[in-house]
């Protein structure tokens, strides 16, 4: 029987402590493939059009909105709302859902936060597979909010983002602190959609994307702030730390022209620490899977990571 493609087969809240409550969906094959998809952001959510990502005839497909993002809720905003609260969140599903192992896939901060979790516990991870990967070290944010990554590329879309600032605050810190007092004033919406703007251009230059999703991106703005701010919370001294622990079977595509999370950055972090897993470079792929170039190389590496979850459990089943 065919999986209704945008029906889940279950639905759950979890209490995860601090004021945190977390929507998992679960869409596919009940007895398939457990895979973990994670989204990007931090605080996008899942959106069911990412659905189509995915083999749901093969893949018992988890969704779950991190904190504060999509379904999930919070009584205290963004308290608590850290990268090792993320990460604990991750045991806490797959301790409820009684799992010994999975997969993981997602992209972005999706892919960072999956990228430290494969690190920190090989052992329960079948295989994984992310693209756009974001490095979230102080490079990666001076290349995304500061006047001399991205902005130097697209001087035009970054003088409207950064627009707020007199010319003699011009350091990241600076910008980041500015749109902090901007979300909290009266024309908060203003500043929430510069923004976004900013970010779509870079995902997509030259393309319409569509309209912000209010209040749902309103808020995706307001943690990955929170985040930036925050230096992610200390989230590279942990990638550092696992990065030649990640499983064998782990995947990285990213796109040439990926101007949110640049291939270079990921390149040198690789080479840095003598990494073992090779990069997947797509020709003329961008940041967004609205490009079809990425979308489709994405949705052949998830086909091939079935292909090889399948082998390693039929392998782990004859052990027995």
């Amino acid at each position: 029987m065919t999986p209704d493609r945008h029906n889940p087969f279950a639905r759950d809240w979890l209490e995860v402590g601090g004021g945190h409550r977390l929507y998992l969906a679960q869409f596919g094959n009940p007895e398939g493939i457990p895979l973990l998809y994670l989204h990007g952001g931090p605080g996008a959510g899942c959106s069911l059009e990412e659905l189509a990502l995915f083999d749901l005839r093969r893949f018992r497909l988890l969704f779950l909105d991190q904190r504060g993002a999509g379904l999930s809720r919070s009584e205290k905003g963004l308290a608590q709302n850290h990268f090792q609260g993320l990460l604990d969140d991750l045991e806490s599903v797959r301790k409820a859902l009684q799992l010994p192992r999975w997969c993981l896939a997602g992209g972005s901060f999706g892919a960072t936060l999956g990228l430290v979790y494969g690190g920190l516990f090989p052992e329960r991870v079948i295989a994984q597979t992310y693209w756009g990967s974001f490095i979230p070290s102080a490079e990666g944010r001076d290349w995304l909010y500061g006047a001399a990554g991205a902005a130097s590329r697209f001087p035009v879309d970054y003088h409207g983002f950064s627009r707020w600032l007199s010319r003699s605050e011009r350091s990241t810190a600076a910008l980041l602190e500015s749109y902090a007092k901007g979300f909290t004033c009266l024309n908060a919406q203003d500043y929430v959609r510069s923004w976004l703007r900013w970010e779509q251009h870079l995902s997509l230059p030259g393309v319409l994307l569509p309209p912000p999703r209010a209040p749902r991106d309103s808020n995706m703005a307001r943690i990955e702030l929170h985040y930036a701010r925050h230096h992610y919370f200390e989230a590279m001294s942990l990638f550092d730390a696992g990065l030649n622990n990640w499983p064998k079977h782990t995947r990285l595509l990213q796109g040439e022209n990926d101007w949110v999370c640049p291939t270079h950055l990921l390149q040198a972090q690789l080479a840095r620490q003598s990494c073992p897993i090779e990069l997947q470079l797509v020709a003329g792929g961008h940041h967004s899977l609205v490009d079809d170039k990425m979308r489709h190389a994405v949705v052949a590496a998830l086909c091939a990571m079935g292909d090889t979850a399948a082998s390693c459990e039929t392998e782990l089943r004859s052990q027995d």
